[in-house]
């Protein structure tokens, strides 16, 4: 594969994390004045990472402005970001309201910059520009006889689909924007959508655009698309909960999905590349969720849950080396919380598996787009990125079998006040190309690429403060060893590489 097809697949990658589904928060209110509200307030966070024996010792290669690379064996970076925010909200009258948000985000990264072999973020970018500018109305509505809220939002803003395996995220962190890892941009550009939020049937109609600029993001970004498309939900409340608007509430969910891609960029940056040929590409998925199949006396109402997603993916369109698109994407989660047991752990299985093909420059492309991958709203580590170092740093979402496997519990302990709460959990991913040579390897290569093990420790104070620490390692395996050649600069000596490869990292959030 070539290495910009490769690097591609990587483009903007850690979509971490959890702070796109934090709790109600209590903004400052600034105006409260016949029906009219305005609140704002300010979206602090940052990260420090430290990778020894990075990409299994082939190391991460920093651009240089002279056009020549500088080799870090074991990167050090961080990263800071902040966001201040204006809500406003105007009573009209007869359950009318009229409602805007806007945001602007500031984020640098420091130090040596991200671990990826072409570091995305290296020599200290930083970046202020618009995140969210939204305006619309709510108004109340009876369909079948049962209430429901109707709403229009146009302009920027950021929406996803369930906790956004397919729709999650229309601005990347690459490039000079900074905060490669926190990944704290989501909004996308308008015209908008149309929400309709009953109970328990809600849906989608969005006409959206993403936020790409390969100028400021030095050629990593994805192409910049414009989509339009549906999608539709029958879902089961948890107790008190309010599935309708908030995906965290919804105890079983099934969910259709469709979009079309209007337009796409098509230059050759992206010839042959994991994000080749968008333009004209229809998108269909089928994602659940939750406690789908109650049987009370064996307790699986309460502890089993099966979450899953399958995206196809097709266009027969010509574009970017391409004639047509044939791809996919899944995964299947089956899960079960011990809550009988101290700590009451929850252990899940994950099994995420993206097509690809033999031959990457064949005249059907196979290998997966992600599209607008979001990390995942129910998981902070454990998320949809295989890992945080391989996944992270070397591997391709394309083309690529991952089993996963999660324990995690939540100790009785207390660390500053009676209600906050210490999450622990192990976190274990097996890596597989689909085929090596769709990766650009030699067929004889073989297909494992690694083994990773992580450590995280999660800390919530409260609904607005959060902070965590993770560590981990990765053993290689002969296709990881592979990609770690294939991904340095051409020219460059390529060092000894090793069989493992590490991480210890942190970070913090705060909600003003």
């Amino acid at each position: 594969m070539r290495k910009t097809a490769h690097f591609l697949a990587l483009g903007g990658a850690c979509l971490c994390l959890a702070f796109g589904r934090q709790a109600a928060q209590a903004d400052t209110t600034l105006v409260s004045l016949h029906g009219l509200t305005l609140q704002g307030g300010l979206d602090i966070g940052g990260s420090a990472f430290f990778v020894p024996h990075a990409n299994f010792g082939a190391g991460s290669y920093a651009p240089q402005r002279n056009g020549t690379y500088q080799r870090n064996k074991s990167p050090v970076y961080g990263e800071l970001y902040g966001k201040p925010i204006l809500t406003g909200q105007w009573a009209l009258g007869h359950g009318f309201t009229v409602i805007g948000k806007a945001s602007a985000l500031g984020a640098t990264t420091l130090g040596d910059g991200d671990a990826e072999e072409v570091s995305q973020t290296s020599g200290t970018p930083r970046s202020v520009y618009l995140e969210e500018a939204n305006l619309g109305v709510e108004m109340p509505v009876k369909l079948f006889g049962k209430p429901n809220t109707l709403t229009v939002l146009g302009g920027r803003q950021a929406f996803a689909v369930d906790d956004g395996f397919l729709i999650g995220k229309g601005t990347y962190s690459a490039g000079n924007r900074g905060a490669w890892w926190y990944a704290p941009r989501f909004a996308f550009s308008g015209p908008g959508v149309i929400k309709l939020e009953g109970n328990p049937v809600r849906a989608d109609v969005f006409m959206l655009e993403s936020n790409a600029d390969n100028d400021i993001d030095k050629g990593y970004d994805r192409p910049k698309t414009k989509f339009v498309g549906f999608d539709v939900s029958w879902f089961v409340n948890r107790p008190g909960g309010h599935g309708e608007s908030t995906y965290a509430d919804r105890a079983a969910f099934v969910t259709l999905t469709y979009f079309h891609v209007r337009e796409a960029d098509t230059s050759a940056h992206y010839d042959y590349s994991t994000r080749a040929d968008r333009q004209g590409m229809n998108v269909a998925s089928l994602s659940w969720g939750g406690t789908l199949f109650p049987i009370k006396q064996l307790g699986i109402s309460k502890n089993f849950t099966f979450y899953g997603d399958f995206v196809s993916e097709q266009n027969s369109h010509s574009g970017n080396g391409y004639k047509s698109v044939e791809a996919y994407g899944m995964f299947l989660e089956p899960g079960y919380r011990f809550s009988m047991l101290p700590w009451q752990p929850s252990l899940f299985y994950r099994y995420t598996r993206y097509s690809g093909a033999r031959n990457p420059e064949g005249a059907v492309k196979r290998s997966y787009d992600t599209f607008f991958l979001y990390d995942g709203k129910r998981y902070c580590y454990g998320g949809y990125w295989p890992g945080e170092i391989v996944g992270m740093y070397l591997a391709p979402l394309s083309n690529l079998e991952v089993h996963q496997i999660d324990l995690t519990a939540t100790p009785p302990v207390h660390l500053m006040n009676p209600k906050d709460s210490l999450k622990l959990g192990l976190h274990y991913y097996d890596l597989s190309l689909l085929y090596a040579t769709g990766a650009g390897l030699k067929a004889h290569t073989g297909r494992h690429i690694s083994d990773e093990l992580d450590f995280s420790a999660e800390y919530t104070l409260n609904a607005t403060t959060s902070a965590a620490l993770a560590g981990g390692v990765a053993f290689s395996g002969p296709a990881g060893k592979a990609l770690a050649r294939a991904g340095a600069p051409a020219a460059y000596a390529m060092p000894d590489l090793g069989h493992h490869a590490g991480i210890i990292e942190g970070y913090f959030f705060k909600h003003f």
